[in-house]
């Protein structure tokens, strides 16, 4: 299954949004994905605020992954919001941020949607491949680059030759076990407040 083909598609990339800061931004995506996924916005942006409370989603040099765990999704599902201006997002770098791309998962995760994250965050800090989202404005080019960022196929042949997923996942992909360690603190934080 080529994974991020499925996460991202054309109508889900907005080229040039007029947002002015991080709540117009996560207002935006909840709209996007309720008018073309049917997910409620309400629940998009309560999941994306409930992660942004943990820490900021900005990587720097302009980029963040805002992200979050949403109820009604079987599978990940993303969009692109390319900014009209840049907006403050606390990155590390405390530099603006102009892109964002936004990851919703489901409430079970599975091995490779445990690694979009991790194996897209970096990518995007390679200066080449994030220059050529920067500066693409094609949604069908976006959705392109986006896809070849991260080559799954190749990867989980690779992690298929470890003798078992979870010694690998805590001895050799750090990242990975970083991920897990965010996702039951999400999943702590979650259950707190829906109560």
């Amino acid at each position: 299954m080529n994974t991020l083909l499925d996460i991202f598609t054309t109508d889900c990339i907005v080229i040039n949004s007029p947002v002015r800061n991080k709540a117009e931004a996560f207002a935006a995506a909840g709209d996007l994905f309720e008018s073309r996924l049917g997910i409620s916005s309400r629940a998009v942006i309560d999941c994306l605020n409930t992660r942004e409370d943990l820490s900021s989603t900005a990587l720097g040099s302009g980029v963040g992954i805002p992200h979050g765990i949403v109820d009604g999704i079987q599978t990940p599902v993303g969009c692109l919001i390319k900014l009209a201006g840049a907006i403050d997002f606390a990155a590390p770098d405390r530099d603006k941020i102009s892109i964002l791309i936004i990851l919703l998962f489901p409430k079970i995760p599975t091995y490779e949607q445990l690694q979009v994250l991790s194996y897209l965050a970096q990518r995007l800090l390679d200066v080449g491949v994030r220059g050529k989202i920067i500066s693409e404005q094609r949604p069908e080019k976006i959705c392109q680059l986006l896809n070849l960022a991260i080559d799954f196929d190749e990867k989980l042949k690779t992690q298929e030759s470890h003798s078992g997923f979870k010694q690998y996942m805590t001895s050799s992909n750090q990242d990975i076990q970083d991920y897990l360690d965010e996702w039951a603190m999400l999943e702590h934080y979650s259950s707190q407040n829906t109560h």
